[in-house]
């Protein structure tokens, strides 16, 4: 009787909110990414102009490879930011056309 009585149904049960509700969870997903592009802006200054500053310690040419090096590693990581919001901008887009409606404005 007693193992009837505790092994009834009465579990733990998660219920995980709707995705109306879960925005606010997944902004900070978003935020994350964006963390993630500005470490990856000091990543890139700090290993192009280091690899710069190496290569003019060998060359004696002090500092003029490692602000090429910065420079360099500085433009590519722009581009490399622009296409990226590109993407997004466009899948962002094409999400938004296919709401709950069907085939959206394409």
């Amino acid at each position: 009787m007693l193992a009837k009585f505790f092994t009834s149904g009465y579990g733990l049960v998660r219920i995980m909110p709707s995705d109306d509700k879960n925005r606010f969870g997944r902004s900070f997903g978003e935020g994350y990414s964006y963390v993630a592009v500005g470490f990856q802006l000091a990543a890139v200054i700090l290993l192009f102009g280091g690899l710069g500053w190496v290569v003019d310690g060998w060359l004696h040419t002090r500092p003029l490879l490692a602000i090429a090096g910065f420079l360099a590693g500085t433009v590519g990581w722009f581009v490399s930011l622009y296409n990226r919001v590109k993407r997004d901008t466009e899948a962002e887009k094409r999400d938004r056309g296919r709401g709950p409606g069907g085939a959206g404005d394409a």
